[in-house]
């Protein structure tokens, strides 16, 4: 049977919690005609609400990460392992630190929260726990 042909291309930047259920929904019901991406800077991304096991050495490194490339290949998806550094949206174009730009129909941003205030601490005690794959490196 041959494949329809691409009427959309769906982006979704960053392997966040709601592009996981994207990724887990095109993967049971392929949408005719949409190409997925899956743009992100991290291979694996960290499950935020297994953070205080894998603190306490409850849980390692694969317990509390999922594994992004074997999730996007069950979804049809492509998987663009790179950086972005600019979103034109009035031309659906993305740039990228190490590859040349994509174009684009529709974009989903999910890349988590990265709070720009340092904590007040001289001490070295106190460091911020977003972005968790930042803290985890600590």
């Amino acid at each position: 049977m041959d494949e329809p042909a691409i009427t959309t291309d769906l982006v979704l930047i960053g392997g966040g919690h709601s592009h996981l259920f994207v990724l887990g929904n095109f993967a049971m019901n392929p949408l005719p005609g949409v190409r997925l991406t899956l743009v992100t800077r991290d291979l694996h991304t960290p499950y935020s609400g297994m953070l205080p096991g894998y603190i306490a050495g409850h849980y390692d490194f694969d317990d509390t990460h999922i594994d992004l490339p074997p999730l996007a290949h069950l979804a049809g998806a492509r998987v663009i392992h790179d950086s972005v550094t600019a979103l034109d949206a009035d031309r659906g174009r993305i740039r990228f630190a190490h590859r040349p730009a994509l174009d684009y129909d529709l974009v989903s941003i999910n890349i988590g929260s990265r709070p720009t205030s340092p904590l007040a601490d001289d001490d070295g005690l106190q460091f911020a726990v977003k972005p968790v794959d930042r803290f985890i490196d600590c």
